[in-house]
């Protein structure tokens, strides 16, 4: 009170105070994750090996655990480790490719009787187009073709600097994985010396992070490839061909919730709508189908459940910002992030660290 009146903040109500406060505390914390956001993204030729070398690590390292108890040194059985991933990628690449090849070349008759009957069916009604005006569109759309040359030039050209920093980066991520495996731990050690009085909680804080993230990985691991094989036997049954490609698409797309999947299904259903006609299509997305109520009813809450326990409209709201933020990669990696931040939020709240059915015990208390 100054002579009887009373000071403006005073005067003020309650939440009204509160609520400007909270709001002034949110934009500061909300520029801070823009200039954070704004630095990986600008950062991104480095942080993306980084994180990439980081998701790889959580893969490997039960083998190199594993290698570590017959005897080998940390730096043999990191390498170990690393050549029996690359020996196990190059034995399915030299499986598929001729099979690839060989199917291919017996599709590529059956897509053009397809397109004939296209283009039967645009001359019927309700199209009603000739075959003259199907050739017109098609001589458009090559004539647009060739005035964006110089457009389609350029992209080229940031094409091949593009696939400069791919090759780049993932030279960058073959080191660091094989460093983060090497010597995670004493990295991890390293990096707990900046925290100061902090240090335990960081220390716990990383290793449940680390956990879940480990968790997350191997859980999508496993649930692609039991998604693969699934698919895999209904695409055996049905008589599809390309079996294998689509189960290791399958596999990969797994690590995309929800966008992977369709796309996975979709290649399956046009082989099988190209190979075998509407029905082989239809039965292809029945057993598609199937598949997806398996897994977002048996497989995912088992094996994921306990460790990045997210609602799904919370991975769709992920998924959306990944997108828009990253693009592809932001995609693949906004159901991680977000899981790291829901066990951020669980241990702000002093809620219990996530159990996982595919985390070794040990793992629980161990870093990178």
């Amino acid at each position: 009170m100054i002579g009887g009146v009373r000071d403006g903040h005073e005067a003020l109500p309650g939440w009204y105070r509160t609520a400007a406060a909270a709001s002034w505390r949110f934009l500061v914390i909300v520029a801070a994750a823009g200039v954070v956001l704004w630095g990986l993204v600008y950062l991104h030729v480095v942080v993306l090996p980084i994180i990439i070398a980081l998701l790889a690590s959580t893969l490997l390292l039960p083998v190199v655990r594993w290698l570590k108890s017959k005897g080998a040194p940390d730096a043999l059985a990191a390498a170990g480790a690393m050549l029996a991933a690359f020996l196990l990628v190059a034995a399915i690449v030299t499986a598929i490719a001729p099979s690839v090849g060989d199917q291919f070349s017996e599709l590529r008759p059956q897509a053009e009787n397809g397109l004939r009957e296209a283009t039967d069916v645009l001359a019927e009604p309700p199209f009603n187009l000739s075959e003259t005006e199907i050739q017109d569109r098609v001589d458009e759309a090559i004539a647009k073709l060739r005035e964006n040359s110089g457009p389609l030039a350029r992209g080229l050209s940031s094409g091949a600097v593009i696939l400069g920093e791919v090759l780049t980066g993932l030279l960058v991520a073959l080191l660091l994985t094989f460093f983060f495996l090497k010597d995670g731990a004493r990295m991890w050690g390293y990096l707990l010396r900046f925290t100061g009085r902090g240090r335990e909680h960081a220390d716990e804080l990383g290793t449940r992070v680390y956990a879940a993230l480990s968790g997350y990985i191997r859980g999508i691991a496993l649930v692609g490839l039991a998604d693969a094989i699934l698919i895999g036997l209904a695409l055996l049954i049905i008589g599809v061909p390309l079996v294998v490609p689509i189960m290791v698409i399958t596999f990969f797309a797994a690590f995309v919730p929800l966008i992977g999947a369709f796309l996975a299904g979709l290649v399956a259903v046009l082989i099988a709508l190209v190979s075998g006609g509407l029905l082989d299509a239809a039965l292809v997305l029945g057993a598609i189908i199937i598949v997806q109520q398996v897994e977002g009813h048996l497989l995912y809450p088992v094996l994921m459940g306990r460790t990045v326990n997210l609602h799904p409209a919370v991975i769709v709201v992920a998924l959306a910002a990944g997108g828009i933020l990253g693009g592809i990669v932001g995609v693949f990696l906004a159901v991680p992030v977000a899981g790291i931040v829901s066990v951020v939020l669980d241990y702000v709240r002093a809620e219990p660290p996530p159990e996982s059915p595919v985390v070794d015990e040990d793992e629980a208390t161990a870093t990178a």
